[in-house]
């Protein structure tokens, strides 16, 4: 029938930092339900954590995760304002478990598999850093006040779209160069300029990109994974492409915080509940698949 989706699967993994290891304890409570992903979407940490999924890693990536952590005693350190370095670790961790994901053949592995999407936001030319990204900032932050869960289809004044495919990497530092693009988050990570362009975290336009997916993937089923508590529908919901997209979310505050790289339990408990919420949700992922 025309109105109906096609059979593919697609999975949107919201940003949020540590926070989105609660979609990751949901999706390997789903392992055994959910058909083979044809398309991954995310940007900023969700980008990172679909990477984990197609690298075949999940298990050494989260284990190495909680280790950096539990030796990275600070989110800040005061000392390194005068004394050189970094002040803030985030940028730093995020390059190394990068590069962890991508050992031991999971660069080959993530090449071999579904695409991930991976959405990134930049400044366009001739617009002043500081006001341009401070406003997409306001704005980003009235979305989430308001329950919103996108940005507007058309993106803020001065911000561009741009999406990359994993696919598509030549090589490890390409794909790390563009995974770190869609984080940048300043002044905890830093701005990056590539290409004459100024790059910040795609969630100024989207953090849960639907709109990073191709539009055959729009047509067909969808599976969004939250990182925050959210009003969101019982059951799956029309796309204007055709396609159906069911939000998955936190009924509460999850224990860890989105830039707390100090807290391997909290890391651990937030994945811990996600395995028990997709247990719990997995009758309205069903109708997801069947209905």
């Amino acid at each position: 029938m025309a109105d109906e989706p096609s059979s593919g699967l697609s999975v949107v993994l919201a940003g949020g930092g540590c926070k989105t290891f609660w979609g990751m304890g949901v999706l390997r409570a789903l392992d055994d339900l959910l058909p083979p992903v044809q398309d991954w979407a995310g940007t900023s940490a969700g980008a990172v954590m679909c990477l984990v999924r197609v690298s075949g890693r999940v298990d050494e990536c989260y284990e190495y995760f909680l280790d950096v952590t539990a030796n990275n005693p600070r989110n800040f350190y005061p000392g390194r304002v005068f004394g050189g370095g970094p002040v803030f670790p985030h940028d730093s961790i995020v390059r190394r478990t990068l590069r962890f994901i991508m050992a031991d053949g999971g660069f080959a592995a993530i090449r071999r598999a579904e695409p991930v999407h991976i959405l990134m936001s930049y400044l366009t030319a001739g617009r002043p850093a500081l006001r341009t990204g401070l406003a997409a900032l306001r704005n980003f932050e009235r979305r989430a006040r308001a329950g919103r869960l996108h940005g507007p289809l058309k993106p803020p004044p001065g911000l561009g779209a741009q999406i990359v495919r994993s696919t598509d990497a030549m090589d490890p530092d390409q794909l790390l160069d563009w995974v770190v693009r869609s984080s940048s988050t300043p002044p905890v990570t830093p701005l990056l300029h590539r290409g004459g362009r100024r790059y910040l975290d795609g969630a100024l336009i989207d953090n849960a990109p639907i709109r990073a997916l191709p539009e055959a993937a729009r047509r067909g089923r969808i599976l969004v994974l939250l990182s925050s508590p959210s009003k969101v529908a019982r059951r799956w919901l029309r796309l204007p492409e055709g396609g159906r997209v069911l939000y998955l979310a936190p009924a509460d505050e999850l224990p860890v915080s989105t830039w707390d790289y100090t807290s391997p339990d909290n890391i651990a408990a937030t994945y811990e509940l996600g395995q028990r919420d997709g247990e719990l949700l997995r009758q309205r992922v069903v109708s997801l698949l069947e209905g």
